[in-house]
Order: structure tokens, then C-alpha cells, then sequence
């Protein structure tokens, strides 16, 4: 009995379970088929709709025509905190002090291409800053998100309508009507830098974006964008209309700005027009009114600029404009108002002599210092890097701080003839040593291809020559503190020339002559031990390279020999080969790969291993990225003791990696890189090195561990600023 009276408690209870599961279940299911994350044949409608989206392009724009559209823009600037850092701040310094309330209007030419580039022409310019100047440019990347594209702007954001990056998002939907779809996507894992969130409305047919509201943060910008797409074939790529909130916030500064965009004005204006200050032009093309706030920053800026003014100040201010009749425009009174440029005119407020001469002085001096200095004009242009710019700023372990800045020049001389200069200096402050390489460069035609000749003169690597210490050893005998002399440090000034013609396409070559006038540096010591304190070479080189595959590496093969001459010429020959590879992925990851190999074959008194793929650079330059082709941990020593070496350099580059996953520092990470060198070396085991880094906003930072064979030796970093480096 009592084992009866068990059985049917444990039958009821089963019973009762499948009574449960009868109710649930229908109701469950119902529940599943009105979510909105069912759909035909059995797929979720986020995975329907989202491969809906992804290949909108191709089923409904795969035809792309270039076009132009006129684009209105208009932009409010709002100083709510400021101190004296908002000087130094590129581009800011124009509101760093005086009124807090600035707005700004143009009028742009867009040109859209077949191969997804665009060209931009401002044609109108008026604003109430002076000297009509651009407080934050980085902002006019925000003009045009490009949703259906792998970035949003330019090289950075992760767009989250673009296959490859749903790794990274999370996605909802929800239905509003028959034919449109509201979509949520979210940062997947944590919040980052090159991500963002928001909601889009979908055309649920075809996966059309209809609009899109978007927020996120990049380079010190927190910004909230909303767009309304195009309505059909290219035009749906790009935005209608677009606006975006923007604040700034950098060491107790905060400024608020805000811009609309608005394409296919009807207005269309000569290609040669370029105004600035114009008010009456750009009044008459605006496609709508003002708002309050804007049309009481214009009066109060009327208010200010309608002081009387010198004949001189109107003169410097006034700029001529195109007086070419177009169909497209509709009234005469347009160029009336192009023309009328008197009391219109953008000016300095008047204000005492002395005052205002400070004051000009003053901007002057703050543009000099922050700002990309540049003049151009149809002969050429010359243009100076900002004199304060924390981007040039780099330490390591090995060399210590650094400071380099650039000066370029270019000279058009018709014919497709152009005359250049892009001069890099450099300053190290732990060897107190000044550095520079001045190249001269004319661009010229060669079979309807580019062809240049250069002179490049330089002292930017100090080269070292241990075997000058071997040498007095066997005349001097072991002298003491013999190796704490320097006596094996020399700096080495150099001039190249070089001829690169391309033979096709995948193919060219280089000719030209090498010189090299090597002094020591402790030249008085030197010269007391009866050695000679300077050395000198002249040799011919001869350089191929070659891209066989359009997505390949590039092979270069480099000869050079040294002529005899007097004796303080050195004879020798040398060989270098050397493969390269950048290899761009999706989601901005990039794959850098090179392998080389160099040796002397004729060395006779040549006391310098000095090769051209594997030196000691003190201003370095290439790859984009200086640290993924260089050894950060080698003694420099090690450049030049070995008659052959054998390299290899990987590196690989992710936005979203290791440490964007990490909460709070993650957010800010934009991009991460692993570094993996191996060298092979004369008297010498496998040298090797791997490194991490990462960039944010403010810096990049690489740690680096090197190795002999597989034993430790030593660890170090490299640090470079990156603050403002897209200002």
C-alpha cells in the first residue's frame, strides 16, 4: 500500500506537469510568432532584415554615377567653460577669450565619384568669428556619415550597417508599420571609441535606411547625429539632411556645437565662385530661415561690426567674386548680392589702437604656434607643421625625448613639372644632437608616368665602428678606458641622388650616387691615437622594384659599390634585398609583414656595415605606424658590426583587440597592435622582440621585450603623443 500511495503521488505530479506544459507551450508559441524576431522561412527578422541592409548596395545601388549636389551647412558654436588651456588647443584658440556665441554658414559644391571618393568645393563662407576661421574641422567629417560603408567617417567608426561589423553590435528590432522597421544596435561587449549606438528605421522590403540616430565618442568629441538618408539608387547612400550635436570637454574647457547639413540645394552657383563674408549671397541661397538663437548671435555681432571702420580695414577684407552668368541660378539680384561687398564685410570689431594691434599680434602669434601654417596659390604652396605640437613628441627608453617637426615647399612648373621639398628636423635631447633631411624633389613625366629625380642631403643617423677600437688595440695595445672613449661613435652626413623612372606598372628602377662624409665624434681623441677622424665614400647605387601582384608585396633589390679614390675613401659592395607587405583587412585591421637581407661582399678597409632597409633611424618615417619596421630594443651598436643580416617584421593592427574589452580604459582605446621582429646577425644568437601597444586620444604606448634565442634580456617602451593629431 504505502508503496501504491507513492505512485500515485509521484502520477499526479507528472500529471499536473503535463497539464503546465499544455497551457505554456501554445502560449509560447505565441509569444514567439508575435515577437519580432520571427520571420518567413524559419529565419529571425534580425537576421532577415539585417542581410537586407547589408546587401542594399549591391542589389539596389550597385550602379554608382558620379553626381554633384549643393550642400547648405550651418554651424553654432557655444563656449560653456573655458581657461587659459583653450589657447593651446588647435583651432581653438580663435574662441578662447571674448564672446562665447559664434555661427557660422557655407555653401558647398559636393562632387560624389564612381570610386566612392569625394571632392568638396566651399563656393560661400560667412561667419561671425574673425578672420572667418574654422574653430574644430574635424567636426566637417560629420557632414556625411557613410552608413553602408565598413567606417562611418573616414578611417575610423565601425559602421554598424556593414556586414563584417555585427561581431560587434547587438541588434533588436521592432515593427511600426507594414512596411518599416525600427532597428537598435549597441556596442556587443563594452562601449569603445570606433563604436556606436542608436535606433535606424529600415524599409523592411528592401533594407533600405530611411533614417538613422546615432551617439558616440572619438578624439575628445562626444557627438549625436541624426540623418535622413536619400530616397533611391546612389543618393540612398548618402544623407538628405544630417545634423549633429557635438560637445568637447578637455581639462575643465567644454564647448557645445552644433551643424545641419542639407543636400540638393536648388540653387546651383558657377564653379569659380568663392566668396567669404557675404552676407546679402549667402542670405539669398539659404534653403531655410534661422532659428531664434541664431538670428540674435547675427544681430549682436551686427551690432558690434557696424562701429565705423578705416578704409584700410575694409580694403584687406574685401574679397573679389565671380561675376560669371549661370542658367541655373534665377534672378539677377544674386549677383547683385555676390558683388556687394561693403558694409557686408566680415571685419575685427573696432576697438582702441592699441588694443586691437595686441590683439592681432596676439592671433598672429597663436596661429604660428598651434596651427598648420600654410600658403598657397596656383604657383605652389609652402607649408610649416604647427611649432607646439604634442604629435611630435615621442620617448623611448633607448634614445630618450625627441622633438621633430616638418617644413614642405612645392613649385608648379607646368608641363606636369612640379619642384618640391619635404624637410624633416628632429632634435634628441639625450644626445644633444640636432638632425635633418632635406629632400629636393622634381616630379616630372616619363611615358605618360611619374618619374622624379631627388637630392636628399642629411645627417640623420650617427653610425657606430667598433672595429676603429680593434684597430688601435693592435697599434696602442689595451688601453685603459679604452671603450668608454666614444671613440667608435661617428655622425655621418650624406647626400643622395637618384633618378626613379617607371619602366610599367609593376616595375621601375633607380639610379644615382651615393656620398658619405663620416666624422668622429670625439675627433680630438681620435686624432691622438693616430687614427683618421674622418672617412669618406662615393659609390654608385642602382635600386629595382617591383609589384607583381596588384595585392603582392613590393620587392626592392638595392647594389651600391664604393669607388676607390683617395685614402680616406673606403672601397666596398653591397647587396639588399628586401619584401614588403601592407595588407588592409576589414573591420581597419591591417597586416604588416617585411623580410630582408643584406651583405657586404667587398669590404677590404671598410671600417661601416651601413645599410639602406636596416639602420638606426633618427627620424623615422613609412609604414604609417614607425614602430612596425624598426627594432625599438637593439643597441645601435648592433647596426653596423655584422657583414650580413637577415630580418623579419610582422605586425598586426586591430581597433578592437584586448584591452577595449577592459571596462573604462577600453572605451578609449581606437586601435591596438601586436609586434613580433626576429633578426640574424654575424657573432651574434637569434635576436628577437615582441611587443604590445595601443592609441587613444591622448598617446601611444608600445612595451617591447626582447630576447636572445629564448632567454630574457630586457624590456622597454615607446611612447608618442597623439593629442589632437586629427586637429
Amino acid at each position: 500500500m504505502k508503496d501504491n500511495g507513492t505512485y500515485r503521488q509521484m502520477r499526479n505530479a507528472l500529471t499536473a506537469k503535463l497539464l503546465d506544459v499544455r497551457i505554456l507551450l501554445p502560449l509560447l508559441l505565441c509569444l514567439l510568432w508575435a515577437s519580432p524576431v520571427r520571420a518567413q522561412n524559419g529565419l529571425s527578422l534580425d537576421s532577415a532584415l539585417l542581410k537586407r541592409i547589408y546587401n542594399y548596395p549591391r542589389n539596389y545601388a550597385q550602379t554608382i554615377s558620379s553626381f554633384q549636389s549643393n550642400v547648405y551647412v550651418k554651424h553654432i558654436y557655444q563656449t560653456k567653460r573655458r581657461n587659459f588651456t583653450l589657447w593651446v588647443i588647435p583651432s581653438m584658440y580663435t574662441i578662447a577669450d571674448g564672446l562665447r556665441s559664434f555661427f557660422s554658414e557655407q555653401y558647398i559644391r559636393m562632387t560624389f565619384l564612381q570610386n566612392g571618393e569625394m571632392d568638396t568645393k566651399r563656393q560661400v563662407f560667412y561667419t561671425t568669428i574673425d578672420h572667418s576661421r574654422h574653430p574644430l574641422p574635424t567636426l566637417l567629417e560629420f557632414i556625411t556619415p557613410s552608413l553602408y560603408e565598413e567606417t562611418l567617417y573616414d578611417d575610423h567608426i565601425l559602421s554598424p550597417f556593414y556586414a563584417s561589423n555585427q561581431v560587434f553590435y547587438r541588434y533588436n528590432t521592432m515593427q511600426i508599420s507594414k512596411s518599416k522597421t525600427r532597428l537598435y544596435f549597441r556596442p556587443r561587449y563594452v562601449k569603445n571609441t570606433q563604436l556606436v549606438h542608436g535606433t535606424a528605421t529600415i524599409d523592411t522590403q528592401t533594407g533600405r535606411i530611411i533614417d538613422a540616430e546615432m551617439g558616440g565618442e572619438y578624439d575628445m568629441i562626444s557627438f549625436q547625429t541624426i540623418t535622413t538618408q536619400g530616397d533611391y539608387g546612389s543618393r540612398a547612400l548618402l544623407p538628405k539632411f544630417c545634423r549633429t550635436n557635438v560637445d568637447f570637454n578637455f581639462m575643465g574647457n567644454h564647448v557645445y556645437s552644433a551643424f545641419e547639413a542639407v543636400f540638393d540645394c536648388p540653387i546651383t552657383l558657377p564653379d569659380s565662385v568663392n566668396v567669404k563674408g557675404n552676407r546679402k549671397l549667402i542670405d539669398s541661397i539659404r534653403p531655410y530661415g534661422l532659428s531664434e538663437e541664431e538670428q540674435s548671435i547675427y544681430n549682436y555681432h551686427d551690432s558690434i561690426r557696424n562701429a565705423p571702420r578705416s578704409p584700410e580695414t575694409l580694403r584687406h577684407d574685401t574679397f573679389a567674386t565671380d561675376t560669371t552668368r549661370c542658367d541655373t541660378i534665377e534672378t539677377d539680384t544674386l549677383y547683385a548680392a555676390a558683388l556687394a561687398v561693403d558694409e557686408d564685410i566680415d571685419t575685427i570689431p573696432q576697438k582702441p589702437r592699441k588694443r586691437k594691434h595686441n590683439y592681432v599680434r596676439w592671433d598672429q602669434v597663436g596661429e604660428s604656434l598651434v596651427r598648420r601654417i600654410r600658403f598657397s596659390s596656383e604657383a605652389g604652396y609652402v607649408r610649416l607643421s604647427p611649432i607646439i605640437n604634442p604629435e611630435y613628441i615621442s620617448y623611448s627608453r633607448r634614445k630618450g625625448f625627441s622633438y621633430r617637426f616638418k617644413l614642405g615647399a612645392q613649385l608648379n612648373l607646368g608641363h606636369d613639372m612640379t619642384l618640391g621639398m619635404n624637410t624633416r628636423f628632429g632634435y634628441n635631447f639625450k644626445q644633444k644632437k640636432f638632425y635633418f633631411t632635406l629632400p629636393i624633389r622634381l616630379d616630372y613625366s616619363y611615358r605618360d608616368r611619374d618619374a622624379y629625380a631627388e637630392i636628399v642631403w642629411a645627417n640623420g643617423n650617427r653610425i657606430y665602428n667598433s672595429t676603429v677600437i680593434d684597430e688601435i688595440r693592435h697599434q696602442k695595445g689595451d688601453l685603459p678606458d679604452l671603450d668608454d672613449m666614444g671613440l667608435d661613435q661617428f655622425d655621418d652626413l650624406n647626400l643622395r641622388i637618384t633618378n626613379h623612372l617607371p619602366l610599367n606598372n609593376r616595375l621601375s628602377i633607380e639610379a644615382g650616387l651615393v656620398f658619405h662624409r663620416r666624422t668622429a665624434v670625439n675627433k680630438h681623441q681620435m686624432e691622438a691615437m693616430g687614427m683618421p677622424s674622418e672617412y669618406r665614400s662615393l659609390a654608385p647605387n642602382i635600386a629595382i622594384k617591383t609589384h607583381p601582384w596588384r595585392k603582392g608585396p613590393l620587392f626592392t633589390f638595392d647594389w651600391e659599390r664604393g669607388l676607390r679614390g683617395r685614402d680616406d675613401h673606403l672601397p666596398y659592395e653591397r647587396w639588399e634585398i628586401d619584401a614588403s607587405l601592407k595588407h588592409r583587412m576589414h573591420r581597419l585591421q591591417t597586416l604588416n609583414l617585411r623580410l630582408g637581407t643584406g651583405f657586404y661582399t667587398n669590404r677590404e678597409k671598410n671600417f661601416f656595415m651601413d645599410y639602406s632597409n636596416f639602420r638606426d633611424e633618427n627620424l623615422p618615417e613609412g609604414w604609417d605606424d614607425d614602430w612596425a619596421g624598426n627594432f625599438q630594443l637593439l643597441r645601435s651598436h648592433m647596426y653596423n658590426q655584422s657583414d650580413y643580416y637577415i630580418r623579419g617584421n610582422v605586425s598586426f593592427e586591430s581597433p578592437l583587440m584586448a584591452a577595449s574589452f577592459i571596462p573604462l580604459l577600453g572605451r578609449y582605446v581606437e586601435r591596438e597592435r601586436i609586434y613580433l621582429s626576429s633578426l640574424a646577425i654575424a657573432h651574434s644568437r637569434l635576436y628577437s622582440e615582441l611587443g604590445y601597444g595601443f592609441t587613444c586620444r591622448y598617446f601611444s604606448i608600445g612595451c617591447f621585450a626582447s630576447f636572445l634565442n629564448a632567454s630574457y634580456q630586457e624590456f622597454g617602451a615607446k611612447f608618442t603623443f597623439e593629442l589632437f593629431r586629427r586637429w
